[in-house]
């Protein structure tokens, strides 16, 4: 969220569109779930509380930072566009595609850069979050409960 919000700031700045900035409104809640979600499922991860957390910050991972900003913003956006734009430059798919003027085409690196890179956090995302759910990683590697297991009234493990 962080690289997506820098990336949106130097597009903002680059190209006189301060609409971008519009991305700060939505990183700074999105951390703030994600981390509040991640600190509550770590510390009450067999109870019910925990696992709450954890469809909280699965859903929100994969609302915001997987499709929203990985696939959309930085696949969709900036791989697919850059792709079209060197492969086949001018071509109508390129201009169906990314109509201007709410796409600009490649003309700064670093913001094409920054925009390429969302990829990146995105699938790391993805994929720890898969690994989670198909149960190829606990919540705790020194916490390892088998999904049935009974918790003790006071929720914790001994």
């Amino acid at each position: 969220m962080v690289l997506t919000t820098v990336h949106h700031v130097i597009g903002a700045v680059i190209y006189s569109t301060p609409w971008r900035l519009h991305i700060a409104l939505l990183s700074v809640p999105t951390i703030a779930v994600l981390l509040g979600a991640l600190a509550v499922h770590r510390r009450c991860a067999p109870t019910t509380a925990g696992r709450a957390a954890f469809v909280v910050l699965a859903a929100a991972l994969v609302l915001v930072p997987i499709v929203w900003i990985g696939v959309f913003e930085g696949f969709y956006n900036h791989v697919v566009k850059d792709a079209l734009y060197f492969l086949a430059p001018g071509s109508p798919v390129l201009l169906r595609l990314f109509p201007p003027p709410t796409y600009v085409m490649p003309g700064n690196a670093l913001f094409e850069i920054t925009g390429v890179l969302q990829v990146v956090p995105a699938w790391i995302a993805a994929t720890a979050l898969a690994r989670r759910l198909l149960g190829l990683r606990t919540p705790r590697s020194s916490l390892v409960v088998p999904p049935n297991a009974a918790v003790p009234r006071g929720g914790e493990i001994r």
